[in-house]
C-alpha cells in the first residue's frame, strides 16, 4: 500500500469519527472498503499515537487527539496562545505593503484576532474561522485561497486553494501544526495540509511556526515543514527538553 493511500484512509477515518463521535468498526469496514486486518493495523497504530480509542467493536476519538475540531482546540491553552500570538507581532513588519500569509490552527487564529484590528496590513488565509473573523470585524483587508472545505480543521484545500495561494508572495508565514512528536519539523495531517504549509513557506519571506508545548506529545500523520526551513519557532516553556535542544539545533526558538 503506497504511503499516500494509507494517510488518505486514515484521515478518512478521522473525518468519520470527528462527525458522529464514535463508530462501530463493521461501518468503518464498509465505509473504507478494506480487509479486517488492514483497519486493525490502522487502529493499532492510530491509538499508539493518542488519536482514537478502541472498544468492544467501537472506535472514538481519543481526547488528546490533536487534529480535534478547532471550536474545541481553541478552548484549550488559552492564555498560552495569546501570550504566543502576541510574541508573533513583534516578527511581523508595520506597513501598507505587508502580506501576512496565516495557516489553519487554533494558535494562529490567536495571532488573527490580533491582526484583525490591524487595517494596514493584508491576510491571506486558507482558514474559514480566519475569513470569519475578518467578516465579523469588517476588515476587508484579507484574501481567501478558496478551495474545498474539510470539516475537521475548518481548513480550506484542493486545486483552487493551491492555484491561488501559489503566485502570492508574502513577507510572514504563520503556520501550526497538530504535533511534532516523532518530527523533524511541524507535522501535517494531510497531503493537502502538508502542500499548503509548504507552499506558504516556499513563498514567504520569513516563516514562523506557532504552537503550545502539548504538540510535543501529539503526533502528525507526515512531515510538513522541516525545522530548518521555518526562521521562527515559537512556543511555551512547557516545551519537552530533548524536542526544545532538537529544535535549537536547526532554527531560533524562542519561549514564551
Amino acid at each position: 500500500m503506497k504511503k499516500d493511500q494509507l494517510i488518505q484512509r486514515r484521515d478518512r477515518i478521522l473525518e468519520i469519527l470527528v462527525s458522529q463521535e464514535e463508530a462501530r468498526v463493521s461501518q468503518l469496514l464498509m465505509e473504507l472498503q478494506i480487509s479486517d486486518e488492514t483497519l486493525r493495523k490502522d487502529l493499532i497504530e492510530m491509538e499508539r499515537q493518542g488519536m482514537v480509542m478502541r472498544r468492544h467493536g467501537f472506535v472514538s476519538l481519543a481526547e488528546r487527539f490533536a487534529d480535534e475540531q478547532v471550536s474545541i482546540r481553541g478552548r484549550r491553552n488559552q492564555s498560552l496562545k495569546e501570550r504566543i500570538a502576541k510574541e508573533v507581532l513583534r516578527h511581523i513588519p508595520e506597513g501598507n505593503d505587508e502580506v501576512i500569509g496565516l495557516d489553519v490552527g487554533s494558535t494562529v487564529y490567536s495571532v488573527a484576532k490580533l491582526l484583525v484590528h490591524d487595517r494596514s496590513r493584508t491576510v491571506v488565509t486558507n482558514s474559514l474561522d480566519i475569513v470569519s473573523l475578518y467578516g465579523r470585524e469588517e476588515n476587508p483587508n484579507i484574501y481567501c485561497t478558496g478551495g474545498i472545505l474539510r470539516t475537521v480543521d475548518r481548513g480550506l484545500y484542493g486545486n483552487w486553494t493551491r492555484d491561488n495561494l501559489k503566485g502570492i508572495r508574502m513577507t510572514v508565514a504563520v503556520m501550526g501544526t497538530p504535533g511534532i512528536m516523532d518530527r523533524d519539523g511541524i507535522g501535517a495531517i494531510s497531503f493537502d495540509d502538508r502542500e499548503m504549509k509548504q507552499m506558504y513557506a516556499r513563498n514567504s519571506q520569513k516563516v514562523i511556526a506557532v504552537f503550545d508545548s502539548t504538540k510535543g506529545t501529539h503526533g502528525a500523520w507526515i512531515d510538513g515543514v522541516p525545522w530548518e526551513e521555518i526562521d521562527i519557532v515559537i512556543t511555551d516553556r512547557g516545551i519537552l527538553e530533548p524536542d526544545r535542544e532538537r529544535i535549537e539545533k536547526k532554527t531560533k526558538l524562542i519561549l514564551v
